[in-house]
């Protein structure tokens, strides 16, 4: 069996490299359909891996309140009502609520747009965030003239040769305030306020004094040990319908969130490979008209070989290793050269590269059966050539 096997495999290879401008043209349509499917079904999975990856920093038990500001004609829920919402709700064990603001920054006689969120002493714990330099905003800052720097004001005061801006005077909403911190860049996800990076950070009360509205945006709470999303969600909502009639709140959970990127993320990846699929279909049929070209051109060779004992299982399974052998040798490239482009989108996007070991294996699977599928008819084409015609053909 193996000797045959190997005969078979010899006799494969002669073929395909006497008809070599065939043989590669066959190929390129492989290694283009393989390649397609690896590379978005690699790109898929690298991006559902990054977009989980926002959260790992974070953590799986966060929780945000929001549309608590409601349409900017009244107060809904002010600082000093989050306490008595915190006693209501004791499946969260941490509260932070913020506001925000837009001002410009202004140092040395330059302006910087900058978001400003108002936050509480215990913001940068509940958020994972983290110091660079200096210290975050405490309980002690409220109504002090403090802020912490955001990741992207830190780059500009670099450039303007600002190595350690801690200490510095910077003008904010047309007030003094004086650096007590900068923050290194976090992951951006729905349940950070997006002034993280981008902005900066003051004391809630000092923006309730500057602004005159005590206005809170959004609350980040995290999850007690024994709680559950639900079960926590159940509270809010109660909670918030005890404080303010008729009102009900925006709750996002990293779990609800993290179970519909992964929803999402499958029906993108198999969006993707639906699509890389259709040019592997087209490579396939090249393979075939090939396979049928091949057939045509041997008549003699395969007539030759069935009057010397050869059965029409032999010339079959001849064909079918022949086809087979010109797919893996297609889909090894197009694994290569999708696994390639995979990681140039991953570094161009500053992802984190991932080899799918499952694209891995759809490749060599693939590769198989489109060799099996589209040279099944020209094998068995070849094996069903009469003898006497197949000797008299030239």
């Amino acid at each position: 069996m193996f000797l045959k096997l190997r005969v078979n495999l010899r006799e494969a290879t002669r073929s395909l490299l006497a008809s070599m401008q065939r043989t590669l043209l066959a190929l390129l349509g492989i290694v283009i359909g393989i390649a397609s499917v690896i590379a978005m079904v690699s790109v898929g999975t690298i991006v559902k891996n990054e977009a989980l990856r926002q959260f790992q920093d974070m953590g799986t038990d966060f929780i945000t309140i929001g549309n608590l500001a409601g349409d900017g004609k009244g107060t809904l829920i002010g600082l000093q009502m989050v306490p008595k919402l915190h006693r209501l709700c004791p499946a969260l064990v941490a509260m932070a609520p913020y506001g925000t603001a837009f001002g410009q920054l202004k140092l040395r006689g330059q302006l910087f747009g900058a978001s400003v969120l108002g936050v509480t002493g215990n913001f940068s714990k509940v958020n994972n965030l983290k110091i660079g330099k200096g210290r975050p905003i405490s309980d002690l800052d409220q109504e002090m003239y403090n802020c912490v720097l955001g990741d992207r004001l830190t780059g500009q005061l670099r450039q303007m040769g600002i190595i350690n801006p801690i200490g510095l005077n910077v003008t904010v909403l047309d007030n003094v305030f004086t650096v007590i911190g900068c923050l290194e860049r976090v992951s951006d996800n729905a349940l950070r306020p997006i002034e993280i990076n981008d902005g900066l950070m003051i004391p809630f009360w000092t923006l309730k004094r500057i602004t005159g509205i005590d206005k809170v945006e959004a609350i980040v709470g995290r999850l007690a040990p024994d709680a559950t999303t639900e079960r926590a969600k159940g509270q809010i909502l109660g909670a918030v319908g005890r404080v303010i009639k008729d009102r009900q709140p925006d709750i996002n959970s990293a779990e609800a969130l993290i179970a519909q990127m992964n929803k999402q993320m499958n029906l993108l990846t198999l969006l993707l490979g639906v699509v890389g699929s259709i040019a592997l279909v087209v490579g396939g049929v090249g393979v075939m008209n090939v396979m049928l070209v091949s057939v045509s051109e041997r008549r003699r060779e395969i007539g030759i070989r069935r009057s010397l004992g050869a059965k029409q299982r032999d010339i079959q399974v001849q064909f079918l290793i022949e086809s087979m052998l010109l797919c893996l040798v297609g889909g090894a490239l197009g694994i290569a050269l999708g696994v390639g482009g995979a990681y140039g989108i991953a570094r161009y996007q500053a992802w984190v590269f991932i080899v799918s070991t499952e694209a891995m294996w759809l490749g060599v699977g693939v590769s198989a059966l489109v060799g099996i599928f589209f040279g099944y008819y020209p094998a068995r084409q070849a094996s069903q050539l009469r003898i006497i015609e197949a000797l008299r053909s030239s």
